[in-house]
Parts: C-alpha cells; sequence; structure tokens
C-alpha cells in the first residue's frame, strides 16, 4: 500500500490537486480515504492507472519502490513515498472546537486520538455545558459529573 497526499502526488505528477482528487471520486484511481486528507492506494492499482492516464515510467519510479529495492527489505510495510506514517508524533492539523459541552468535551477527545492538535474553547471559565448544572441524571440518578 501507498500512502498519499492529494497535494503532493499531484505535485509529483504535474497536475492540480483537484484533477486527482476528481480521478479519486470518479473512481479512476481506487483509494481509500484515511485520516488527514491521505489516502491508501496498492501499488498495483496505482501503476495500473498511471498507465491508463499515460504518466510517464520516470515520475511512476519517484513514487513507487523499485522490485530491487522492495525484495531488499526483509519486513514486509506499507510503503510511504509521500509522507511519514499514520501514527506520527506531529499532529496532523489543527482544529478549533467551539463549546466545551459534553459534545464538545467528546469532539475534541476523538478529533485529538485522530491526531489533530484541538483548540477547545468555551465562553464560561468551566467545561462541561449543562451537565454540568445537574446533580442527577435520568433514568439511573448518577451523579451527573
Amino acid at each position: 500500500m501507498i500512502d498519499i497526499r492529494v497535494g503532493q502526488l499531484a505535485q509529483l505528477l504535474g497536475v492540480h490537486r483537484n484533477t486527482v482528487t476528481n480521478w479519486i471520486k470518479r473512481g479512476q484511481l481506487k483509494a481509500t480515504p484515511t485520516v488527514g486528507k491521505r489516502y491508501l492506494v496498492e501499488a498495483a492499482e496505482f501503476e495500473r492507472f498511471c498507465k491508463a492516464v499515460g504518466i510517464p515510467a520516470e515520475t511512476m519510479e519517484k513514487i513507487l519502490p523499485s522490485e530491487k529495492a522492495a525484495a531488499e527489505t526483509a519486513v514486509p510495510r506499507p510503503i510511504s513515498m509521500l509522507r511519514t506514517p499514520l501514527k506520527s508524533k506531529a499532529p496532523i492539523g489543527a482544529v478549533m472546537v467551539v463549546g466545551g459541552g459534553i459534545a464538545g468535551i467528546q469532539a475534541s477527545l476523538d478529533l485529538a486520538n485522530s491526531g489533530y492538535a484541538v483548540h477547545l474553547i468555551e465562553r464560561s471559565p468551566a467545561i462541561g455545558g449543562v451537565m454540568a448544572q445537574l446533580d442527577k441524571t435520568y433514568p439511573t440518578n448518577d451523579c451527573a459529573m
């Protein structure tokens, strides 16, 4: 599998990023979306697509590893020629969540677990929203916080 980003792939192929996005949307390039505007494409599928579109072999070699280099690697692993692996320490991007209620807190946690840097904005000095004002919750009468 090849881990690609639309903008970087477009730059290597010499086309606009909207062209690459349209190829993916129309199904010409079969890619699986992942987090952070990244896509996973099988190497054989990408090679087939490049030949169908008429991309030069030199450009394909920059993206696809050579067979000799693939044979030299003892451990089979995903090929990431364009970006760092998905589990990188650097954040993918930054997101601002407005509202520190239960939904805002949950959204912030989900985004942070996906690899984004999250900025949670709340107008009051405490988070929790209306839920923080409740004493008990229905139907279990558990403590709200």
